[in-house]
Parts: C-alpha cells; structure tokens; sequence
C-alpha cells in the first residue's frame, strides 16, 4: 500500500487513474437517473424554456423564475442538438473526478502527506451523513453538484491567501448555484471576521469587488425582478415542514429518531473536528479551518432559531443546514489526518480506519474512539468486527427502503409508469391535462411532468419547488386537497407515511368524483394503477397502470 499511495503522491498519471476508480466506484455504487429527484422540476422546467407552448396555464412553472441561476440555461444547445441525456451524465462523471481532485489538493494544502492526502479521499467516496442528510456525493447531475468541486478548490485558493482566484471562482459559481456559495461565504466571511477583529491578514476584504462583479450578471437578474424576502410565512413553512422538509429545518424530533440521528451526526462531526485539530501543531491554516467550522456553527444556530421562533422566508428558502455537507467532510479530512499520524499499532489503525470508512454516520465514528486508547488486540478485534456489522446492517436497511438503488439510467429508466407518459406525450395534444397519482415521486422515479410533457392537477412533490415561494401555496393547496382529500390533515413530517397518505387519499376518490374533478379542472384523462378500476373508457394499459378518458370522447 505504501508504494500505491507513494506513486499518487508523486505521479500525476497514478493519480488520475486512483480518482478515475474512485468515479467509476461512485457512479457504480450510488447509481446514475436521469429525471428523477431535483430533476424532476428542473428538466420540465428546461423544456418549457425552449418550448413555451409546453404545459400551458400550468402555475407550477412560474416557480421557475425563483431559480436565479443560468446553470440550466447552458444546456439548451443540447437539448436542440438531441444530446442532452448522455451530456449531463459525462458532466456528472467529470464533478465526481474532479470533486476528488479538489479534495487532494485541499488535502495537500492542510497536511501536505501522502498517506493522509490517499485516505481522505478514499474515505470521502463513501457516504458520512450529518446535518440534512445529503451526502457528497449523489446519483443524479445537479448545479450544486457541479459547483461543488470548484467551492473546494475556492476554499483552497483562500487557505493559500490567493485571494483573487477565490472571490472570482465563488463570483462566476454565483450564477450557477448561489445557495451553495453562501455556505463558502458564511465560512470565509466567519475567518475574515476574526481577522478583522483580530486585526491581522485583512487583505481579503480587499478583494470582495472581484466577487460582486464576476456575481454581476445573476445579481442584476435577481434584485431586478425581486428583493430578500424578510417576511414569515406561517403556513406556508408550516405545510413545508409536516410535508417533505422535516429533516431540512429540525434538529430534534422524539416522534422521528432519523431526525435526532441526523442531528447527532452532524453534532458529532464538530466534535470530530476539534478533537483531530487538536492533535496537530498550531498554525495559521489550521486556525482558518476552525474559522470556517465556527462559520458554520454559526448558521446552524441560525436555523435552530429560526425554525423555533422566526421561520424568516429566505432562510427557509435557503435551506442553511445543508452547510453540514461543508463541516463533515472537513471532520473527515482532519480524522484521516490524526489516524494516520496517531495510531499505535497496526491492529490500531485498521480498526479506526475502517471506523472512518464505514462510518454511515459521524456518530458511529464518535462512539469508536471512546476505544482509541485501548491497546489489547482483542478488543480492537470486537471494534473492527462492530463496525462492519454496523455498516452492513445500516447498508441493508438502505436498500429495503429503496434509499440505495445502484443503476445507471442515461436515459430515464422504462418503468410502466415511464410507459405511460410516452404514451401521453405521443397521443394527447400538449394542452391537456391529465389526473395522476399525487405521490408518485421518489428518489429514483422519473415524475410526471418530465417525460409526459402534459400537465396534471396537483403532485406532492411540488412543495419541493413551493419551499422557494410563500405565494405558491394559496395555489397548489386545494388542488391537492382536491385530488388527495383529507390527507393534508393527516401529514407529520413523516415523507414515507405521507406518501402513503397521499396514495390512500388518491384512491379514495370513486368513479363520480374523478368525473367531478375533470369537469372543475378541464381534465381529459385520468391515470390509475391496475389496482383501482373505474367505470370509464379504457385509453391505454400496461401491467401496472390504466389511462382512462374522462370526456366519454375517443381521443
């Protein structure tokens, strides 16, 4: 090993084959869709862009001028050119590499060691979950995928004091992804703060210009059309909150262990942090990191708050607590440090390095080291075998939630319910509108809108758009109610027992209600599993789902 880890410390072509492994494990293991997840309003929402005569009279779409960023905008060409599919998969294999290639250099600059530089990256390519439960990775290609490699390159340009190269990387990153760069902002605002206050190094503020400018062009965009939202919404973040976001603004819930387990990872990857910064000498660069870990702290606090007392519209539309994705991957680079420069014996690093691999979450890691003392192969031998028990057993319960599901679909992945929307896309004129299941959405499931290009009355997962607009609800709430009756008042911040409750509401709805809804809504047709049979037209079947005509009409 110790040759391995030499040779990419030393060669450029070594190093680019270990992070080509490390790509091809990600993609492999995490999976690739397309059109699923935060792809499923932003590839309708592209569409619609280039095709205006899409989804007409559909709201839904107006929240697309909450997104202020061009990322979107950039593959337009693509899509005209008939290559956007396969164009964003190749996008997502180069912000994997290159997110491994941000992490090395980050690595490099805080330790400047071979083995630390090999096993920070090795460990960052399996999933750690604190704060919000995103990892760093993910199976689809989004903006804040994209920008992440470059943030981590920004935050290693400031850690060498170049300061120009950071403000103009996070300035252009603003147009694409500018939630995500408020995190970087909030680290580095924190160091120049205390510099300030400590009144040494305060040549960065000399260069904050440099970032206005390069963020000219989405700045000018967004305060052109709207301000910072300051009002609260009540219940508005309320309906957010019992819905689809319960894990984004809660840090403790006795009803919802996840939520506690979320919390107590994200906690324990601070602790991590400060016990591994501890074992190294003093020295600026280090004090910086602790800056910007206090940076996020900070924001924390300021999600705690809000979500208690002052749920203020443009925290809850920035969703802050996903700075946690930040702060655990730097716990993780320090802890590969202090394992690599602290274990005692052989037997003893095996078992805390395996502890940093297979650590699903930081807490697990936090409870290992309360044997880090511990000498005696024996016990370290039951750690090591603990640990792995752990992660196997958390890995199973991954995939029988469908919470892990390893699958490469370039193209959005032929279910019956992929069928039925190519079937309405090609036998249905563009404005019709169509009654669909209100819960069909997943990680993994290609939502209606993407592939049908039709519209619908009401689907759960627009809240996910709606957590960007207070205003979208006095909409999208008695259309749900009407298609999912009484199921609003049942939700409890569960997302899988509300979307059985969705599903439940759904099919409760008889023949003669269906018709109702048509006829409010101006609904020609109505999609139902095989399950539920209607007295109505049959259009189109397949082994899983039923087209109905609502109109009594061949279409």
């Amino acid at each position: 090993m110790k040759k391995i880890v030499q040779l990419c410390w030393s060669s450029s072509l070594y190093r680019t084959v270990f992070f080509i492994l490390l790509t091809l494990f990600i993609v492999l293991s995490y999976g690739y869709y397309f059109g699923t997840f935060d792809q499923a309003s932003h590839i309708p929402y592209l569409k619609k862009t280039i095709d205006p005569s899409l989804f007409p009279h559909d709201h839904f779409f107006d929240l697309r001028n909450t997104h202020f960023s061009y990322f979107w905008l950039l593959f337009i060409p693509f899509y005209k050119g008939g290559c956007l599919e396969p164009t964003m998969f190749i996008i997502h294999i180069l912000s994997i590499y290159l997110t491994f290639w941000a992490i090395w250099k980050l690595s490099k600059t805080l330790f400047n060691n071979p083995l630390t530089s090999f096993l920070a990256v090795m460990v960052s390519a399996l999933p750690h979950i604190g704060f919000s439960g995103f990892p760093l990775f993910e199976f689809s290609m989004l903006n804040r995928t994209v920008t992440l490699p470059f943030e981590l390159i920004a935050l290693n340009y400031y850690l060498k004091k170049n300061y120009a190269a950071t403000f103009i990387i996070l300035g252009v990153l603003y147009n694409f992804h500018a939630l995500s760069v408020h995190f970087v902002l909030a680290m580095i605002g924190m160091d120049m703060l205390i510099s300030l206050l400590q009144r040494k190094n305060m040549y960065a503020f000399l260069y904050i210009p440099l970032f206005l400018i390069c963020a000219l062009p989405v700045l000018i965009w967004k305060f052109g059309h709207s301000g910072v939202p300051i009002t609260i919404h009540w219940e508005w973040f309320n309906l957010l909150n019992v819905s689809t976001f319960f894990h984004l603004f809660n840090f403790i819930s006795i009803s919802k262990p996840v939520v506690t387990l979320l919390t107590a990872g994200g906690v324990s990857s601070l602790i991590l942090f400060f016990i591994a910064k501890k074992q190294i000498a003093k020295n600026d660069t280090h004090e910086v990191v602790a800056h910007f870990m206090y940076g996020g702290i900070l924001v924390l606090l300021v999600q705690f708050f809000a979500t208690l007392f002052f749920p203020i519209t443009i925290i809850v539309q920035g969703q802050i607590i996903r700075i946690g994705t930040f702060l655990t991957l730097f716990a993780y680079l320090y802890m590969s440090h202090m394992i690599r420069t602290r274990s005692k014996s052989k037997d003893h690093f095996v078992c805390f390095l395996l502890a940093l691999l297979l650590s699903f979450s930081p807490l697990f890691l936090l409870i290992s080291l309360l044997f880090w003392r511990i000498k005696k192969r024996n016990v370290l031998r039951i750690v090591t075998a603990s640990v792995i028990s752990l992660f196997m057993i958390i890995l199973i319960a991954l995939f029988s939630l469908n919470l892990a599901h390893p699958g490469i679909h370039i193209w959005p992945e032929k279910t019956p319910f992929y069928d039925v929307q190519v079937w309405a896309k090609n036998n249905t004129p563009k404005e019709e509108l169509f009654i669909t299941p209100p819960s069909k959405w997943w990680l993994y499931d290609v939502e209606w809108r993407v592939v049908s290009e039709r519209s619908t009355i009401s689907t759960l997962s627009e809240l996910l758009e709606a957590a960007f607009d207070p205003s979208y609800i006095q909409y999208w709430k008695p259309r749900f109610e009407d298609v999912a009756p009484h199921a609003l008042n049942k939700f409890n911040g569960d997302y899988f027992k509300n979307m059985e409750i969705t599903n439940d509401a759904y099919y409760s709805n008889n023949t003669k209600q269906f018709l109702a809804l048509g006829k409010k809504y101006n609904a020609s047709y109505l999609v139902s599993d095989k399950k539920h049979r209607y007295s109505l037209p049959v259009l189109y079947e397949n082994k899983e789902y039923v087209v109905y005509s609502l109109t009594y009409r061949a279409h």
